[in-house]
């Protein structure tokens, strides 16, 4: 999948809860010096999810790196619906404060696919 950096724009929440997952794909791939991982993400719903049924999780090699946030959820999983899938590919920026001992990994996508 071809990354263009610059068009992952949209901000996934909830990474804090996945930082054990996130450093995990940052030594896995020898990034952790790099401060950027350009890698495709895949959107999955989540309909048990206890607190939001149109949840949609963000997952990297099988690992669960955050969610999209609460307020477009729905919209997002209508999409999939739409397009009759329950996961879809995307771009994906895994990022950090590269100074920062202790940075906040942050998750960024290109979701251009789904207007935004």
């Amino acid at each position: 999948m071809d990354i263009d950096e610059d068009a992952c724009t949209f901000e996934v929440v909830g990474e804090s809860f996945q930082r054990d997952h996130l450093i995990a794909l940052l030594r896995k791939h020898g990034a952790l010096q790099d401060g950027r991982f350009p890698t495709p993400a895949k959107l999955e719903l989540e309909p048990t999810n206890d607190f939001d049924p149109t949840a949609v999780k963000v997952m990297v090699e099988g690992m669960q790196v955050g969610y999209i946030p609460k307020h477009l959820s729905g919209d997002i999983t209508k999409a999939l619906q739409n397009k009759m899938v329950k996961e879809f590919e995307v771009p994906g920026m895994l990022g950090w404060d590269t100074d920062n001992p202790m940075p906040l990994i942050g998750v960024k996508l290109d979701m251009r696919e789904f207007g935004f």
